[in-house]
């Protein structure tokens, strides 16, 4: 299963189902309009600087009112992303390291005539200055960012935080909640046995309680998995959808996504919907963040555990 870890980006779908020597059922199916509808990348990919992530400069405001007041410049601040409030605007960009801007400033065309106090040159040269100062501030704000985090991962945790009955209370709930955010009637969860290539389920809601005794259903037999493992949102909402790409329940629509860590790949989380009905953006971005949850929590638990046993060896060596 290592190949499937660390190879699966490079060879694809086709080197992932040599691997696994299984043949593709959906020779018909599999068309351009299901990918476009049905399957997407998950994560979806995210431009350098998302709009909404980039900082705004508590100062900055004010600083741009004086220089307007002072030299007659009309200049806004334009965050990555955002649309320029005149064409005849000249831009400053404002750089960061590895080719990433937070915005630009935007030199507005004045009708004040005090405007042309200031030579095109002059202008030039303390907006570009301008725009190196923010480019440091928010290279300082990055750093104290990326501090505060590393501090916040430093809480002492006590082995003894493990308890098998509170985590699986923990992941119960989180598939719960998720499935009403969603407006979704059940969920369940299935982690990834990487030495036999089983997916077993662990958790569900929204099921008989019964589905928990079920056999592991086998990987190259679920090829919604299978696509989720490879980095896929895989979105089922037509019968015959449903029947080939084998979803593990009978709901007019089905979602699979995969459960990953940085490190490692966890499982597939599949949320059901009584009717037919398709996600947004919005609803891949909540499943994004839900997987990231029950990751951190499946990883933690883990750890937590690895460090109960160490204890347990130490105190009997």
């Amino acid at each position: 299963m290592f190949w499937l870890l660390n190879g699966m980006e490079e060879r694809g779908i086709q080197g992932l189902n040599a691997y696994l020597k299984i043949s593709n059922p959906l020779d018909v199916t599999m068309n351009d309009e299901f990918y476009e509808d049905n399957l997407r990348t998950f994560p979806a990919p995210k431009s350098l600087l998302d709009y909404e992530d980039v900082p705004f400069f508590g100062s900055l405001p004010e600083l741009l009112r004086s220089i307007q007041s002072i030299f007659g410049l009309e200049i806004e601040f334009i965050r990555a992303g955002g649309t320029l409030p005149d064409m005849m605007a000249r831009c400053f960009t404002i750089k960061v390291e590895n080719g990433k801007s937070p915005g630009c400033l935007a030199l507005l065309p004045s009708k004040s005539v005090r405007n042309n106090s200031i030579d095109i040159s002059e202008q030039d040269n303390f907006l570009t200055s301008l725009a190196l100062l923010l480019g440091d501030a928010y290279r300082w704000q990055q750093m104290f960012r990326k501090y505060e985090g590393e501090l916040a991962s430093l809480i002492p945790i006590s082995a003894t935080d493990i308890n098998e009955s509170r985590f699986s209370e923990t992941l119960f709930g989180i598939l719960k909640e998720s499935a009403k955010i969603l407006d979704c009637q059940a969920a369940s969860l299935y982690i990834l046995e990487t030495t036999t290539n089983l997916l077993k389920l662990r958790s569900c809601w929204g099921l008989p309680e019964e589905r928990l005794l079920s056999p592991a259903r086998v990987l190259h037999d679920s090829m919604a998995d299978l696509e989720a493992i490879l980095g896929q949102v895989v979105i089922l909402n037509e019968d015959y959808l449903l029947e080939a790409w084998g979803a593990p329940e009978d709901f007019p629509t089905a979602v699979c996504v995969p459960v990953s860590s940085p490190m490692s790949i966890i499982g597939t989380l599949w949320f059901f919907s009584e009717r037919k009905r398709y996600f947004s953006e919005h609803d891949l971005g909540l499943l994004e963040i839900i997987t990231g949850r029950l990751a951190a929590e499946i990883e933690r638990a883990s750890l937590l555990r690895e460090l109960e046993h160490s204890q347990e060896l130490k105190a009997s060596a």
